[in-house]
């Protein structure tokens, strides 16, 4: 030490050194001894002692420390005096020091010492003998640093290791050699090694996607860029590989660099969006092939298949069998039925189910005569079935088109189809019928619809209604989402699921849809401009809405117009009518949502909707769909599916709005799983304005002792 080494000097030329408080100045080289001292620095404490322990000088810094002049000091024992105040522990080890030192031991240890703030200095303290010409302990000289700042470092340098150590991920230093340079013990458990046995490899050791000649070009590109981030495999002590997630950062200490790597198991998370693909694609009753996934193969098969005979087969009455003997009951037969269809066809024939009670089968290059597989199915179908206990019985009836002859698009041919569905319910029932008809013979009523929703906007027939959507984390109404109806002056209330599909095949949809955005905008800002509790204001966009390239200007202009907040309005979009245009359909919406419009995607669950697309999707609310809300009652394999997607969803930084909740226990469900919103019948259907309106000033709510379940 500096103050140790000029001590040590000034010892040698004047041993016999004697200080007086109150004495004359000092002269000679006492005022040598008085410069080294004061000239250490501010923060080295340091001093002169006599073989009593008295003080007898301190330089300025220590003072300073104390905010004591010299005379209020000097004269007293060393160890009552104020720098000891601090810490019992240090006073001890200074007494045991002081007594060593007039044997001629130096001393150095840490203490701890006070200063006139009150704060507490770690201090690196050394107790020097100094010796006169005949060799005898003439004087004692104390000096200190202070060393805070290393202790804290080092602090913290223990809480970083630990933390290191104990973090959930593996976590890795790799040399610009690829070697490991240290490991915490995440990376161990990942690969099944122990450190030792860890850094003793390379990375190509344990990376399946990297090759020690590959190395250095691997390490050039993390220089060049600073971080890297990508997905690969890693090889297990055992031998299996493990898909994980790698983050890799480069650190750059003076001359010293080496990469910090993040590592992340991928293996839960993969499962659990295999599971949710599973989910999203097939039927949870049957196994089979679910909506989606069906129009998606059978379109596949029309397209690669030369003729491809298509059946659609629907259970006659199955209704009286759920409301006979019990939704259970009519589940197990729906699962027979599944079972006896997939024996009945060819492994290579797709299976798939519609909805509750239809089932729709492809049979590229069928077999020669369609009908003898459809009567294979309808006396298949109708053998006696035993259901927990219950003899059922139940037909099925079936109709039949074929690709090319009746329509090479899949929703012509399943039109067709249908159409002879219809002819073989109208023969009786339990009977198979081929289509037959001229193009448009299909749906009776489509063309007295489609000239009566011509007219229905020009003659005012059509009306929104709203229904609440609510959070689930205070219970208030927060937005509505308006919904199309029609009432025909003769034919009455139609509903939207018959003339929406028409309105979209003719084209019809795209000024029904402009008329509905004026209509919601408009009302919306009449709430706004009468004080109304502020909601979002939510409207579904068509597929040929989306296709219009100036429909986000068009959106904004309205919204001018109106002078609504772009943050009170929402638009709600399915994935399935994105397909056409994929990438237009981003553009509009997030130039919407650069207007802070905000995007939900809307029956997310029902088949079509897929991981990748939603991570490409620029999104604020994901809707689940009404098949994915258990109730309390629900198996708890369907609550996790639930839980599953919330807690993907929010991952993606986005929120989840439940649809068709219609019990107490739905909603709590939901809310005890993190679910941000819901709507459904159990908290209000859809109403007229002047409901809703009353419902906002009234802050109608759902009672907060819903939410003590979260």
């Amino acid at each position: 030490m500096l103050e140790e080494q000029a001590l040590e000097g000034a010892s040698h030329r004047d041993a016999g050194l004697t200080l007086v408080t109150g004495g004359p100045a000092p002269t000679g080289p006492q005022t040598t001894l008085h410069e080294v001292l004061d000239r250490l620095g501010p923060s080295i404490f340091a001093g002169l002692l006599d073989t009593d322990g008295v003080l007898r000088y301190a330089n300025q810094a220590a003072l300073q420390a104390i905010g004591s002049a010299p005379e209020e000091v000097l004269g007293q024992r060393f160890d009552t005096t104020p720098w000891w105040q601090a810490c019992e522990t240090s006073r001890r080890g200074l007494q045991q020091a002081l007594a060593g030192a007039l044997r001629g031991e130096v001393s150095r240890f840490d203490v701890r010492v006070a200063t006139s703030s009150g704060a507490t200095l770690s201090m690196d303290f050394s107790l020097l003998p100094l010796y006169d010409l005949d060799g005898r302990v003439a004087w004692l000289i104390p000096s200190a640093r202070d060393v805070s700042e290393r202790e804290q470092a080092q602090h913290q340098l223990q809480l970083t290791r630990r933390a290191v150590e104990q973090a959930h991920d593996a976590l890795l230093q790799v040399g610009p050699d690829g070697a490991y340079r240290d490991a915490n013990a995440a990376a161990c458990r990942l690969l099944g090694l122990d450190r030792k046995q860890l850094l003793r490899l390379r990375v190509p050791d344990i990376d399946t996607q990297v090759d020690a000649a590959q190395w250095p070009r691997h390490w050039r590109e993390l220089c060049d860029r600073g971080s890297l981030r990508f997905e690969t495999n890693v090889r297990h002590l055992e031998g299996h590989e493990i898909p994980v997630s790698v983050s890799v950062s480069l650190v750059t200490s003076d001359e010293v660099s080496f990469a910090h790597v993040c590592i992340t198991d991928l293996r839960e998370r993969r499962a659990a969006e295999r599971r949710i693909q599973q989910l999203l694609q097939f039927d949870e009753l049957t196994g089979l092939p679910n909506r989606q996934l069906l129009l998606e193969r059978l379109s596949a098969t029309l397209q690669s298949s030369t003729q491809t005979v298509v059946l659609v087969l629907v259970l006659d009455r199955f209704k009286r069998i759920n409301d006979g003997l019990g939704p259970h009951i009519g589940d197990g037969v729906l699962r027979e039925v599944a079972q006896r269809i997939v024996a009945t066809v060819r492994s290579i024939d797709l299976v798939g189910r519609r909805s509750e009670d239809e089932f729709v089968i492809a049979m590229p290059t069928p077999p020669v005569s369609a009908v003898h597989t459809a009567q294979a199915l309808l006396d298949g179908i109708a053998r006696p079935m035993w259901i927990e206990g219950h003899e059922v019985f139940v037909t099925c009836s079936i109709g039949i088109a074929t690709a090319p002859a009746d329509g090479d698009q899949t929703d012509i041919l399943l039109r067709r189809a249908n159409a002879a569905l219809h002819q073989a319910k109208l023969l009786g029932r339990n009977q198979a019928s081929v289509y037959a008809g001229a193009p448009h013979d299909d749906d009776p009523e489509r063309l007295a619809l489609e000239t009566a929703l011509r007219k229905a906007l020009r003659d005012e027939q059509l009306y929104l209604h709203y229904q609440p959507q609510v959070d689930l984390a205070h219970g208030r109404i927060v937005g509505v989402e308006a919904l199309l109806r029609w009432e025909h002056p003769t034919m009455g209330r139609i509903a939207p699921d018959r003339f929406i599909p028409i309105a979209e095949e003719t084209g019809l949809i795209v000024a029904i849809g402009d008329w509905v955005l004026h209509r919601a905008i408009e009302q919306a800002a009449a709430w706004q401009g009468a004080g109304v509790p502020p909601v979002r204001m939510a409207v579904n966009l068509s597929a040929r809405q989306l296709l219009q390239p100036d429909l986000a200007q068009r959106i904004e202009g309205l919204l001018v117009s109106a002078g609504l907040d772009p943050r009170l309005f929402g638009v709600e979009v399915t994935e399935s009518k994105m397909i056409g245009n994929f990438d237009q359909a981003v553009q509009h919406l997030q130039a919407l949502r650069a207007l802070g419009v905000e995007v939900s995607l809307d029956d997310f669950g029902t088949g079509y909707s897929s991981l990748s697309y939603l991570r490409r999707l620029p999104v604020d609310v994901v809707k689940i769909d009404r098949s994915l809300v258990p109730d309390v009652t629900a198996p708890a394999e369907d609550v996790s599916i639930t839980r599953a997607i919330i807690t993907m969803v929010h991952q993606l930084k986005m929120k989840v709005l439940a649809e068709g909740v219609e019990s107490e226990g739905q909603a709590a469900l939901l809310a005890a799983n993190q679910c941000d919103q819901m709507q459904g019948y159990w908290f209000s259907a859809a109403l007229p304005a002047a409901a809703i309106e009353t419902m906002l000033r009234e802050s109608r709510r759902i009672d907060p002792a819903l939410f003590h379940q979260r």
